[in-house]
């Protein structure tokens, strides 16, 4: 489905039900789909090398670190949770994408072109332009002058699973 189809139900809609919280990230991910994709027309192969876009050295990896992380046997409950419901269905949701991604750069110091190559093979939902985009952000190799992004799986649990339900189902 284009974004400018998705755009036109996303006016028709707020023009009958009005604006709300969920139309305004739907509208805010089309856009960051978007930039994603100016991105690789604008530095192509260059955002798969290790470095991507930064000045980083080369990221480190650990297999088998890697490999607890994509079974989803790291220890860390809420990444557990997110790496099995993306065994089980496909899927996960994009906070969760972010959490997991977060916690295999940062945490375990792994390589992020394994981690988007693993969401490659596991998502069925997979878009390349965003998938390599959200892992460059993360990893801070990509534009964002942060130098990463960092997501604190402690808060991450407290803020958007406070009565451990979603690891409930997952764990």
């Amino acid at each position: 489905m284009s974004a400018r189809r998705i755009w036109a139900a996303l006016q028709a809609y707020e023009q009958t039900h009005g604006s709300n919280d969920g139309t305004y990230w739907l509208w805010f991910e089309l856009l960051w789909r978007d930039n994603f994709r100016m991105l690789h027309r604008q530095h192509g192969p260059q955002l798969y090398a290790a470095r991507g876009l930064s000045n980083l050295p080369q990221p480190s990896h650990f297999p088998k670190d890697f490999q607890r992380w994509c079974s989803g046997q790291t220890g860390e409950p809420i990444v557990d949770a997110g790496m099995r419901e993306l065994a089980a269905t496909g899927f996960t949701s994009n906070r969760m994408r972010q959490i997991v991604a977060s916690f295999l750069v940062h945490d375990l110091s792994c390589d992020w072109r394994a981690g988007a190559a693993w969401f490659e093979s596991q998502l069925v939902d997979f878009d390349v332009y965003s998938n390599q985009g959200n892992w460059l952000y993360v990893s801070g190799r990509g534009t964002d002058p942060r130098q990463g992004r960092r997501f604190n799986p402690t808060k991450q649990t407290q803020d958007h699973d406070p009565q451990g339900r979603y690891q409930k189902v997952w764990l």
